[in-house]
């Protein structure tokens, strides 16, 4: 961190001041005295002493926010230094301080705009070249522009070539060689770099991909260990360790290292608590619990756990907790609170306490009771990173995103590489749309969490959602040579195989689903869902047929490959093979519903309505709790045109099921055709209180409230709630972004959206309507009728469930030809 530089005022300054003036020039000199003699503390005393006579006094503003920045306070430092810019936008030391350090909280958008204001006052500045080449490549790399990110990493080595201490110019060139698969080149430079900066974080977790792809396991722990030496504090890396040793066949040794690392004699319980929460992962939650409670039983007490027992404690009772003993965990967790000396009531450890507490509460259905302790403890520590955490992910469910980013970026100031606080963030920016910084967030906390497992399967399956099946296929490798033994990364990269095609590849995850997991019955019936798919896929449908055969005569009792067979008849169009096999099925398991559900379908496709109908009727009432029952009994009125019966069902079925999103989906769409456009709504809003994370919820009730209502209230809250959809590729998502977008005058957005909207929903008349009116605000008359006419059309063909559609469309053809 560069050096605090001390401003100083002038007499003849201090001599036009009037009384408020004077008074904080006198702070600032003291300030500046106190400084001089170390006492950063008091300095800040005057600071804000100085600002609070005289808020337009720049000198002790920057000096202030140099004094934030040295400490570590990077998020206060940057509020600092943007209230200077925005008093002198020619400062160029708050501009170009604003734009490393938002370039340090992973503030992109932050880094690039001062960055470009910066580089416009300083253009030879090569902290700030080295900035602009970060956020090209990263732009570049997003948008799959290969000549951008080799003009932006040629760029970084001419930076580097002409100062190798540029460690931003240096990162730029390590990550293109990772995506050049120059292995050799990247450790060699990262090496370079870690001789001048031993401690550089981003470099060592670069080390550590660069070892695990070139798969030298001594090299991986040694550095594994090394990075351990530098952060004693960082429990991840001892997370990292052990499950190498696990991967290795080394638990053994992984426990033995652990256990050999507690010193008894120690006021810190690092160590002891890392080897315990081993226990946890390596046996059992119950396991550890018992481990525990025995140490505590020694007497005397080791000096670790004396010195900090009510961190263990704590620890006992989240296990009590976690083991279905709630009510016993949170009281012990309350006792132990209760029991915190007055001195101790705002220290690190307490406030730790507290938000164990607060998310006990929270999982146990108190959310009321959870945040009361997270706001006691943020109002004592503002920049508690755990509690800054959960107050982002309430603020973000409640689509308060720029409260939750602010939030988040205080978080990232003092835990910048901690893998949650990067994916809540990610989170945050998927809300808003800004989908290039939520993928940045993805590949970041992947990389800060040193390839781990969920982190990778976010960021992979985001990838695999945009097409970008190699960019995933990648990250799940690299996490796999991590972690080989996992069952969701291994799925899901047969899942991106089967989506690639890869048809040989695929086998081979499959193959090794069913050689790393021979006792996991979760694992092999993926192994059969994937292989079965990857059947059908390849059109072998007599190989499938074959398969499925096999799965059934070694099922156990299972009818997942029984019914499995009767579809694919039904597939092949062999309806009367699949109605015999089905009503055999039902008489082989009568109480088995879901065998029951598959004849009444079959029935029903027969023609054998009443039966089907009476079927279905008996297991709704001897399965009152089975969704897809009444789900498949409203499917069957609807197919028998009869919306009233079909209705009742409904209501039979909300009676039993009343927090069902399903068959509440279901009702507010009955309610939407049936013209009661706020029951609709209201449907909505309740299942968006309930998950505001569920997308298509999300998209539902933004379409209804944007083609609906015209007040500024409604469409302000539309647009929020479906900022999420841009980008998406799914036809129906488009059209309600797309919409949105045309009600707030981005007609060029508006029309590109539409379009692919129309192309994907070609018989949805209010889609074809939409895209007609962006293309009559673009002044395309001819090709907005020709929509128009379309969505009439259909209309008339027997599209329904629009009402109020015939006469909007009547009134914009009427304007066109106005």
């Amino acid at each position: 961190m560069k050096r605090v530089l001390l401003a100083f005022v002038t007499a003849a300054f201090l001599a036009g001041c009037d009384s408020a003036s004077e008074q904080a020039a006198k702070h600032l000199a003291h300030a500046q005295q106190l400084l001089d003699e170390g006492d950063t503390a008091r300095a800040q005393v005057e600071l804000r002493n100085a600002l609070s006579k005289d808020e337009s006094l720049v000198a002790a503003r920057l000096l202030l926010a140099q004094i934030l920045e040295q400490n570590g306070q990077s998020s206060q430092a940057f509020a600092q230094y943007r209230k200077i810019s925005e008093q002198d936008p020619k400062n160029l030391e708050a501009i170009r301080s604003l734009a490393l350090l938002a370039l340090d909280m992973h503030a992109f958008d932050d880094a690039e705009r001062y960055g470009n204001a910066a580089l416009a006052l300083a253009p030879d500045d090569a902290d700030l070249q080295a900035l602009a080449a970060t956020t090209a490549y990263r732009k570049a790399n997003l948008s799959g522009d290969t000549d951008g990110m080799e003009a932006a990493a040629k760029q970084a080595r001419a930076l580097l070539k002409a100062d190798s201490k540029n460690l931003q110019a240096r990162r730029v060139v390590v990550t293109e060689d990772l995506r050049l698969a120059d292995l050799t080149s990247a450790l060699s430079t990262i090496d370079e770099g870690l001789q001048q900066v031993p401690d550089d974080r981003d470099l060592h977790n670069m080390r550590l991909l660069v070892l695990t792809r070139q798969d030298d396991k001594p090299a991986i722990e040694a550095e594994i260990r090394k990075m351990i030496t530098l952060w004693p504090e960082d429990e991840t890396l001892d997370r990292v360790l052990v499950q190498f040793y696990l991967q290795a066949n080394r638990s053994d040794e992984a426990e033995a290292w652990l256990k050999g690392r507690i010193d008894p004699s120690s006021d810190k319980p690092q160590t002891r608590m890392v080897y315990l929460r081993f226990l946890a992962q390596l046996r059992s939650t119950e396991a550890m619990r018992d481990a525990l409670t025995q140490m505590l039983d020694e007497k005397p007490l080791p000096h670790d756990i004396e010195a900090n027992l009510a961190q263990f404690r704590a620890l006992r009772a989240g296990a009590d907790f976690t083991l279905g003993q709630r009510d016993q965990g949170m009281s012990e967790m309350e006792s132990i609170l209760d029991g915190v000396s007055s001195d101790d009531k705002t220290a690190p450890e307490t406030e730790n306490l507290r938000i164990q507490l607060a998310q006990m509460r929270l999982t146990a259905g108190n959310p009321v009771g959870s945040r009361a302790l997270v706001e006691q403890v943020l109002k004592d520590n503002p920049e508690h990173v755990a509690a800054l955490k959960m107050k982002s992910s309430w603020l973000i469910d409640e689509d308060k995103t720029d409260d939750a980013v602010a939030t988040l970026r205080s978080a990232l100031a003092n835990a910048p590489n901690d893998a949650q606080v990067l994916t809540l963030m990610a989170k945050a920016y998927q809300r808003e749309g800004r989908n290039e910084l939520m993928a940045d967030m993805l590949a970041r906390a992947v990389e800060t969490s040193n390839q781990g497992v969920d982190e990778s399967l976010r960021y992979a399956r985001y990838l695999a959602g945009r097409q970008g099946y190699g960019s995933a296929e990648t990250v799940l490798v690299d996490a796999l040579r991590r972690k080989p033994v996992s069952q969701p990364l291994l799925t899901t990269l047969a899942q991106v195989h089967l989506a690639m095609k890869d048809w040989g590849r695929m086998q081979q995850d499959i193959k090794a689903l069913r050689e790393r997991f021979p006792n996991d019955a979760n694992a092999q019936s993926a192994a059969d869902e994937l292989q079965a798919q990857m059947l059908t896929g390849q059109g072998r449908d007599d190989d499938l047929g074959r398969f499925l055969e096999g799965l059934s005569s070694h099922a156990g009792g299972s009818l997942g490959p029984q019914i499995a067979i009767i579809r694919n008849s039904v597939r092949q169009g062999q309806a009367d093979v699949a109605y015999q096999d089905a009503q055999k099925l039902v008489t082989d398991y009568p109480d088995a519903p879901e065998a029951i559900v598959l004849l009444a379908q079959l029935e029903a496709l027969r023609g054998e309505t009443d039966a089907a109908r009476t079927r279905m009727t008996a297991l709704t009432e001897a399965h009152p709790d089975f969704e897809t029952g009444w789900q498949a009994f409203y499917g069957l009125e609807m197919q028998a045109r009869q919306p009233d019966a079909a209705q009742a069902v409904l209501t039979r079925a909300l009676a039993a099921l009343p927090d069902s999103r399903a068959l509440n989906m279901l009702q507010a769409g009955r309610s939407e055709q049936a013209g009661d456009i706020d029951a609709a709504i209201a449907i909505y809003e309740k299942l968006y209180a309930a998950n505001s994370n569920d997308v298509i919820v999300a998209n539902n009730l933004a379409s209804l409230l944007a083609s609906t209502r015209s007040d500024k209230a409604s469409l302000d809250r539309a647009w929020t709630v479906a900022r999420r959809l841009n980008g998406s590729k799914e036809p129906a998502f488009r059209d309600t972004y797309g919409w949105l977008a045309f009600l707030r005058g981005q007609n060029e957005t508006a029309v590109s959206e539409l379009q692919a909207a129309a192309t994907g929903l070609p018989k949805d008349p209010s889609v074809a309507y939409h895209y007609g009116r962006a293309l009559a605000k673009a002044g395309e008359a001819q090709p907005a009728q020709a929509q128009y006419q379309r969505a009439s059309d259909l209309l008339a063909n027997g599209a329904h469930g629009y009402p109020g559609l015939k006469s909007e469309i009547d009134q914009a053809q009427q304007s066109l030809v106005q």
